[in-house]
């Protein structure tokens, strides 16, 4: 073997062992989440069901939250049936309640990251080579009217089969760009409780209604997706209790990203400083 042959090899050997060590899975970045389902149980590529997002006493934290913070939108209830109520909350809504002491900073912070510890999982996850930004963060609630009984129609779902990133067409199962949506790249929702009934998460076959697969919701459980029409999905109906989740959509477009998270974080960080150092920052920015 001559000398240049084996100093290529060289090259190689130490190139694969920098390559060893330097690669990251998703777990070498979130180390306490575990991938539980992936594209073969899942149906379809670019989906996958994460579970370990978030702990029991950090779903609390949340529920906690939407149970003060979770609002209507300004025009009223946001509805997708009549059997169920919708409401939600972004996370400068959670900083400026936090501000005004209705709900805790610390819930708050968990609101920013939790979300952001999501963002990350998708991001590594997919194998994304550019930056991964939030477009959209919502604390969700769905919860079941109390007096609609036996009366709901067997097919009226939570949230009825769409795609995130297109108007989905009910006639010829086509999407539509060009629309506010379009600017979605992935899309990722994380449960945070299951003591209510139904209101599984699905993946819908091509141009039906029907299951493909079916996510049971649970604390801390993650399951995220590319927002494009080969993933359409829905949520089965919320029947009894009330059903909570952090729903997450990501952009590549820097363009589009979430910019009130920024002010949100700043909001909530200057509310965890100790009260000496906001008092030194206040004579500091007095002179």
């Amino acid at each position: 073997m001559t000398s240049s042959v084996c100093l290529v090899m060289v090259y190689i050997a130490v190139w694969l062992a920098s390559a060893a060590n330097t690669a990251q899975t998703p777990s070498d970045v979130v180390s306490d989440v575990t991938v539980v389902m992936g594209p073969e149980a899942l149906k379809r590529e670019k989906r996958v069901l994460a579970e370990g997002l978030a702990t029991q006493g950090e779903c609390d934290m949340m529920l906690d939250l939407a149970q003060v913070g979770v609002m209507p939108g300004e025009d009223g209830p946001f509805v997708y049936t009549d059997y169920e109520s919708f409401e939600g909350m972004e996370v400068i809504q959670a900083a400026k309640l936090a501000q005004q002491g209705v709900v805790s900073v610390d819930s708050a912070d968990k609101f920013l990251t939790l979300s952001e510890k999501a963002r990350r999982f998708v991001h590594d996850y997919f194998g994304l080579q550019q930056e991964l930004f939030f477009e959209y963060t919502h604390l969700v609630c769905r919860t079941a009217v109390t007096d609609s009984g036996s009366g709901r129609p067997q097919v009226d779902p939570s949230h009825k089969v769409h795609v995130d990133r297109c108007l989905l067409s009910y006639i010829d199962w086509s999407c539509s760009y060009q629309t506010e949506l379009d600017q979605r790249h992935y899309s990722a929702v994380m449960f945070l409780n299951d003591d209510f009934k139904g209101g599984e998460f699905f993946f819908a076959h091509n141009a039906t209604h029907n299951a493909q697969a079916t996510v049971q919701p649970k604390c801390g459980r993650l399951v995220a997706f590319s927002s494009g029409p080969e993933n359409p999905h829905g949520v089965q109906a919320v029947l009894q209790g009330r059903r909570c989740v952090l729903a997450m959509w990501y952009t590549l477009d820097k363009q589009h990203e979430e910019l009130p998270r920024y002010e949100a974080r700043e909001m909530v960080d200057s509310l965890l400083k100790p009260e000496g150092d906001q008092t030194n920052e206040k004579l500091k920015n007095e002179l």
